[in-house]
């Protein structure tokens, strides 16, 4: 098995004295698929988890399924999301599944707590709508409703709408070779490509026009393609021309819909705050995120940068490291 090789991407200090350092890889998808890395990932494959969310449900752009239901934009927003199970989001699923003539028992994703906390104290046991994935297996029924496939398997991996899936992604990401693959946490199935051809499929879905149903869904729906608190919808929240999607296993990736660029990032070991300090930092760098301009309150959610002790006090902070702002300055602002 190869070794990663990834680049120092966030450094945390506590008193001065440097304490922990968070390492991972940054790529740029820039115009005509010029791609750029921080770190070198030797072609490395990773999986998508739920960054491929959008890539996945853009078979609705194929298969006419927003006429077909009558989707709206809040619908297929919610169908792209890792969502903290509020009631905006288990509502919309709801009506997605009586569209197709479905319910929550047809749902293959198990019943887990949202991800919201102020919603796990309102529960005692937890639905399978509560599952971050939810939307996009109501998605996924709701087009074998649609083509009359199986809804029963509609996991498995040969079923056509899987095939449908794996083909999809190949095509978005422009790849020629066997994709890698592996259950994903709610059971479904999950691919994996290099960082780069991942990043040129961002660039294919949300730069063109065949999908711009899938741009608007994200664009004008923040909080229902995550929730509160969560990274791409605090991201797009600050910039409503950017389309992010966050991933477990520490991914990211952003899409300026105004520049046409893309910056994927990858936290080799998935800490989930040093990903929203180096991904935050990085978009302030380079122009995406303008601090002047948006609410306070905003920025102190995904660049919470000060180390605290329980009693408040600030004894450190996180930072990007200076080497990648060398580079975002060398290789995307020359």
């Amino acid at each position: 098995m190869t070794r990663l090789t990834p680049e120092l991407l966030v450094q945390q200090t506590r008193s001065n004295q440097l304490e922990t350092e968070y390492y991972g890889y940054i790529v740029y998808c820039g115009k005509n698929k010029e791609i750029k890395t921080f770190g070198n990932t030797q072609k490395s494959f990773f999986f998508h988890r739920s960054c491929s969310k959008p890539l996945q449900a853009s078979l609705i752009c194929d298969y006419g399924t927003k006429d077909y239901y009558n989707l709206s934009d809040e619908e297929i927003a919610v169908c792209c999301a890792s969502h903290t199970g509020e009631e905006i989001h288990t509502n919309l699923i709801k009506g997605i599944l009586k569209k197709a003539n479905l319910s929550e028992k047809d749902l293959l994703c198990p019943a887990i707590a949202p991800l919201s906390e102020k919603e796990q104290k309102k529960f005692t046991t937890y639905s399978k709508l509560h599952n971050n994935c939810s939307g996009k297996h109501a998605l996924m029924l709701a087009i074998c409703r649609q083509q009359g496939w199986d809804i029963k398997n509609y996991l498995d991996r040969n079923h056509p709408l899987q095939t449908a899936v794996y083909n999809k992604i190949k095509t978005l990401c422009e790849t020629d070779y066997e994709l890698p693959f592996t259950p994903d946490g709610c059971t479904a199935p999950n691919y994996a490509t290099t960082l780069e051809d991942f990043a040129k499929g961002f660039e294919n879905l949300f730069f063109s026009p065949k999908y711009e149903i899938i741009k608007k869904a994200f664009m004008k729906n923040p909080i229902i393609s995550g929730g509160e608190n969560r990274l791409d919808s605090q991201l797009m929240m600050m910039n409503n021309e950017l389309a992010a999607k966050v991933g477990a296993g520490g991914l990211c990736y952003v899409a300026n819909t105004e520049t046409k660029e893309v910056l994927g990032f990858k936290i080799v070991d998935a800490n989930m705050h040093a990903r929203s300090i180096a991904v935050t930092a990085a978009l302030i760098k380079l122009g995406w995120i303008d601090i002047n301009s948006i609410e306070k309150k905003l920025l102190d959610v995904t660049l919470d940068k000060f180390v605290k002790t329980e009693t408040g006090e600030i004894v450190g902070e996180y930072s990007l490291y200076k080497d990648v702002e060398a580079w975002l300055e060398t290789n995307i602002l020359c």
